[in-house]
């Protein structure tokens, strides 16, 4: 199950919009929870109907400040504990009967008045065991570069909250700081606002946590991502090289059949050969063309983690701003590429929904995919080398 945390500063905005849809495409999470949405619960529906989650709660914005939303896939189920300006609180049913508690919660703007927030959660922490919360925090000095150095007081009362419900702040894998004003020179500022906590209980049920920080290419402050399963080790290799299967984009792809045709009229007579000369010269071809754009993704996500993580360069805004457009661009290609892979003509609005596409083209592949067999001694095997032995 993933959980999803976004201070977004605002829905309005259909490009705000496409967005939050682009990051619900790319990660897939179950819950999600949004802050300072300001906008209200009849504004948002529009939102959730356009990011195809009909399941959430919203709390009102004040004018236009505030505004929390906490929305889930269908399947998954929520139960609402309580709520105000400050938290969404709920209870989480997951497989084999396990109950979690998952907060979403943000302090007062005002730092001033943030002990009044700290005191909310209290109150929820008290009929809590286990949950993750949203900060608008800073813990410390090293959750900062750039600008004035943090309040000591505010750093103390944000881990007295944390001694007082036993919470534990749970690092980023990838990613460190979560905002970044943009400056140039001396003005540039990075600081780690958001983040998970969880009490000690629930790192002990479920050691195969993974968090991460999700980097955005239009908006400076960037979204957290929770996989409680994300650490788990595969019980089988996820390599495409092991197994040949033809793609339906070489169909449509004039490159691709002048390749075919050139392996598969050279010389040899054996189909058997021929098929494998054509195994390998398309392999090669689409590792080329599509890898190296999956491949550039990757780099540029590792350069934004990079440009926003290390100390700052007089560079630093001018290069995070022309990688953020490249990852854009390539965003957009990669889901032409799904799209076409599944036999789709339209794409809605022009979004990256490249989750859907996958699951489209990948279907078919795991109607076939063979979860268990029966050995010898009529016992289910359901590992994957066990399953080959039986198979052979």
């Amino acid at each position: 199950m993933k959980f999803m945390c976004w201070n977004y500063r605002g829905m309005g905005n259909p490009a705000k919009i496409r967005e939050l849809k682009q990051l619900i495409g790319a990660h897939n999470p179950d819950i999600i929870f949004l802050s300072e949405t300001k906008m209200n619960g009849n504004d948002f529906r529009r939102v959730q109907n356009k990011c195809r989650l009909q399941n959430g709660l919203t709390v009102n914005s004040e004018g236009r400040s505030g505004g929390l939303a906490l929305m889930w896939k269908e399947g998954t189920n929520v139960s609402i504990q309580s709520y105000s300006k400050h938290q969404i609180d709920s209870i989480v049913n997951l497989e084999n009967n396990k109950i979690m508690r998952v907060t979403g919660f943000y302090g007062h703007a005002n730092p001033s008045l943030r002990n009044n927030s700290w005191d909310i959660l209290r109150r929820v922490g008290d009929s809590v065991r286990e949950d993750w919360v949203d900060f608008n925090a800073i813990l410390n000095d090293a959750e900062k570069e750039g600008g004035r150095t943090g309040v000591r007081a505010q750093m103390h009362d944000f881990k007295a909250v944390m001694d007082d419900l036993a919470l534990v702040d749970i690092k980023p894998d990838s990613g460190w700081f979560t905002w970044v004003n943009n400056r140039s020179g001396g003005g540039l500022v990075k600081e780690r606002i958001d983040r998970f906590l969880s009490s000690v209980s629930l790192v002990e049920n479920f050691p195969f946590i993974a968090t991460k920080v999700v980097r955005q290419t239009q908006s400076d402050h960037d979204a957290i991502l929770l996989d409680l399963w994300g650490r788990r080790p595969r019980d089988y290799p996820n390599d495409h090289r092991l197994c040949f299967k033809f793609d339906l984009c070489w169909a449509g792809d004039r490159e691709a059949k002048t390749i075919i045709d050139s392996a598969w009229n050279r010389g040899d007579t054996e189909y058997g050969d021929k098929i494998e000369r054509v195994r390998s010269v398309l392999g090669h071809w689409q590792r080329q063309k599509y890898g190296r754009m999956k491949s550039e993704i990757r780099r540029l996500e590792k350069n934004i983690d990079r440009i926003i993580d290390s100390s700052s360069r007089g560079d630093s805004v001018k290069n995070l701003k022309e990688s953020r457009k490249r990852l854009d661009f390539l965003y957009a290609r990669e889901e032409r590429y799904w799209a076409q892979r599944s036999r789709s003509k339209w794409l809605r609005e022009g979004d990256r929904n490249t989750r859907y596409f996958h699951a489209k083209a990948t279907g078919r592949l795991k109607k076939n995919f063979i979860e268990k067999l029966k050995d010898m001694d009529g016992n289910w095997v359901t590992n994957h080398k066990a399953i080959s032995q039986v198979a052979k």
